[in-house]
């Protein structure tokens, strides 16, 4: 594993140089991965990480003007010739995702590593939601990591194991008003996570979470993130005093697929600066 240091800019609350770690990790290098809501935020975050690793990446989401973007502004190693392939893809339709599921490994050859991404965190009242909304929300945030799991598990236990991960959340633990069903589906992935590691793991793959905390992303500096948000994640919120960007959360994900975390399964990886108290 080589570690390569380099600047990015100011501590936003001290003001102090910070410096962020891109570690390299060699066994991921060729390797397919594939993930779900890769156009934007956390996961444009993830496959900018896995294009330094030198791997073939599949991205799979519904959003195709930000997908053929990330894909003409990621510069690819030299030594890789069409290294990402972006699938338009409504992750909730089966039959289309399946569809996508087995071209991409007509393309790239079996998933070695699956990152379930996409997901919602639309704001409800409990008593003002309606079932259609519980039911679209609960299909997009768990129905399509079932979908991918099934599909994609028999060619990665042929080719002799791999990595699955799962973005949960720390609203897990944080458990915040009008995010009740937001909140239950990151907890059905986190179960979720648990059974299907002991079902697999002895097929040599090994199945894990994230749970970010709060990221920084455009549609949440956009919709959701207001200054007052902002001071109380630093001053009151994280242990931690910087905001969590996608770029800061993306190694957790590459870590969790290399051989560096080989001994490592049925975990959920906490990434929210300190913010969740369990």
């Amino acid at each position: 594993m080589i570690y390569r240091p380099f600047p990015t800019g100011h501590h936003q609350k001290t003001g102090a140089r910070t410096i962020d770690i891109n570690p390299i990790y060699p066994d991921l290098e060729g390797k397919h991965v594939l993930i779900t809501g890769g156009a934007g935020g956390i996961g444009a975050a993830v496959v900018k990480a896995f294009v330094q690793q030198r791997c073939r990446i599949s991205v799979l989401d519904k959003d195709i003007e930000a997908g053929e973007r990330l894909a003409d502004r990621i510069e690819s190693p030299s030594a890789l010739v069409d290294q990402i392939h972006f699938h338009h893809v409504e992750l909730t339709n089966e039959d289309d995702l399946v569809a996508v599921l087995d071209q991409a490994q007509e393309e790239f050859g079996p998933v070695s590593v699956l990152i379930n991404n996409a997901g919602w965190d639309p704001r409800y009242s409990i008593t003002e939601m309606t079932t259609e909304q519980w039911d679209s929300l609960f299909k997009l945030n768990v129905g399509h990591y079932f979908l991918t799991c099934r599909q994609l598990i028999p060619a990665m236990r042929d080719n002799g194991g791999g990595s699955i991960i799962m973005t949960a959340s720390c609203q897990f633990w944080i458990a915040a008003a009008r995010l009740a069903c937001y909140t239950a589906t990151k907890a059905a992935i986190m179960g979720f996570v648990k059974s299907l590691a002991m079902e697999v793991g002895g097929d040599g793959i090994r199945v894990n979470g994230v749970a970010p905390g709060w990221v920084m992303t455009e549609r949440q500096l956009k919709e959701m993130v207001t200054p007052e948000i902002q001071k109380k994640l630093l001053d009151e919120w994280q242990a931690l005093p910087f905001f969590l960007t996608p770029q800061l959360l993306a190694p957790a994900y590459v870590f969790l697929a290399s051989d560096a975390s080989k001994a490592i399964t049925r975990q959920t990886l906490l990434v929210d600066a300190g913010w969740a108290q369990s």
